[in-house]
């Protein structure tokens, strides 16, 4: 289990060990469970950074910040693939067939999910946005296992590739329990105001990119990660002006 967890953090993270790690499709395919985990634990840093800098930044200059470091933590690799993904589904670029040329519309989709996680963790206060830091990035790796499971490969190498091609179905299940287990622990029922949007965005994606590409390669769930983890940051924002409640942490 430590081995599987410490794959999860290499593909997810910054954080690289002494470890020697296999990366194939049984490693791969066994990792998928601690995804959510390792997304909660990456929650949970930058809402410790934004708890101690909340007293002396700017809330604006703060939320900068904190969107910086989402990207420095993933190692921005997901927001790469956002840049690419685009290219491909929309342009004339396909990283899925070993092109890395990023267009005007890669980096237009970069520049909006950029500025709304920051307009939203802007708008965002108190037990909110708490709980938006913690469950956005844990929601955003959830779907990566999702998109995976009902995914066919869009290549025949490659890390990514091959955690696409591994995850089967109690990967995927265990995954989804752990999710929505922590989610509606913590926002209880105002967990399904989240759930069926999302699962809406992570279905509609995931069909696209099958259609349009013929399968899904890792730019595809990188760029899943960062579409969720975005959507999970504005849903909250209509939760708090709806009035729901949420638990504050």
């Amino acid at each position: 289990m430590l081995t599987d967890f410490l794959t999860a953090l290499h593909f997810l993270t910054i954080i690289r060990t002494k470890r020697e790690l296999s990366f194939d499709a049984m490693a791969c395919r066994r990792s998928a469970v601690f995804f959510p985990l390792i997304g909660l634990l990456i929650g949970a840093l930058v809402w410790g950074v934004d708890y101690l800098l909340r007293p002396v930044l700017p809330t604006t200059l703060l939320s900068i910040l904190l969107v910086g470091l989402l990207a420095v933590v993933s190692r921005g690799v997901h927001l790469d693939g956002v840049v690419k993904s685009a290219d491909a589904l929309f342009g004339g670029s396909d990283p899925a067939r070993g092109t890395s040329a990023r267009g005007l519309l890669g980096v237009l989709a970069l520049f909006v999910i950029l500025v709304c996680k920051v307009r939203a963790l802007d708008l965002l206060l108190g037990g909110y946005r708490d709980i938006a830091l913690l469950l956005g990035p844990m929601l955003g790796r959830w779907a990566c296992v999702v998109m995976a499971y009902s995914s066919r490969p869009a290549r025949d190498e490659g890390p990514g590739t091959t955690f696409v091609h591994g995850v089967q179905f109690n990967e995927f299940a265990l995954a989804s329990l752990i999710a929505l287990g922590v989610l509606f622990t913590l926002i209880e029922i105002a967990g399904i105001a989240l759930v069926l949007p999302l699962g809406g965005l992570i279905i509609g994606f995931t069909l696209f990119c099958n259609r349009r590409l013929g399968g899904v390669a890792g730019d595809h769930w990188g760029a899943m990660a960062e579409l969720v983890e975005t959507a999970a940051f504005c849903l909250f924002v209509l939760l708090a002006r709806g009035g729901t409640t949420a638990a504050p942490v």
